[in-house]
């Protein structure tokens, strides 16, 4: 599994913890300052985050994204502005699962001010042993969402 591993410098050291640990059994691109950097930005390596995800997806290549910051909101909203990405963040495991078996969620967000590295690996562990349902209605919704995303209308399957 391909992982990409973005991070600002509110999320460094939780990342930087989980690119060694991810590097163990994964392919894990780094996107994030080479070093810790008090100034940089989250939206920069979100975006570039998402769009790796999105990128390696549209070649056929299985891969996830993490995202830590210091909440995981911002990188929520960052790497969601990236057709195709479909970030989520969880604190606990099962809520994890749900969400990827529902929306197919390609990109975890991570809190590094709220969850330490043992929390941060379940919910990974969770992402990665987990699939999307296929489910019929979870595959309209997703067809409906990505419909809008690119088009600003819905008029494909029925929103019922």
């Amino acid at each position: 599994m391909k992982i990409h591993l973005g991070t600002n410098y509110e999320g460094w050291e939780l990342a930087s913890q989980l690119r060694d640990w991810l590097s163990e059994e994964h392919e894990v691109i780094w996107h994030g300052a080479p070093v810790y950097d008090h100034e940089d930005d989250y939206p920069h390596y979100a975006i570039a985050l998402a769009q790796g995800v999105v990128a390696d997806e549209d070649a056929g290549i299985p891969s996830l994204g993490i995202s830590c910051g210091r909440s995981g909101a911002a990188e929520v909203i960052c790497c969601n502005k990236v057709n195709g990405a479909r970030a989520i963040t969880a604190t606990d495991p099962a809520v994890l699962a749900d969400g990827r078996r529902q929306t197919d969620a390609n990109i975890l967000a991570l809190g590094g001010a709220h969850i330490n590295l043992s929390t941060a690996q379940k919910l990974i562990r969770s992402m990665l042993e987990t699939s999307f349902s296929g489910n019929l209605d979870d595959a309209r919704r997703l067809v409906n969402t990505a419909e809008f995303e690119t088009s600003n209308t819905i008029e494909g399957w029925t929103l019922s």
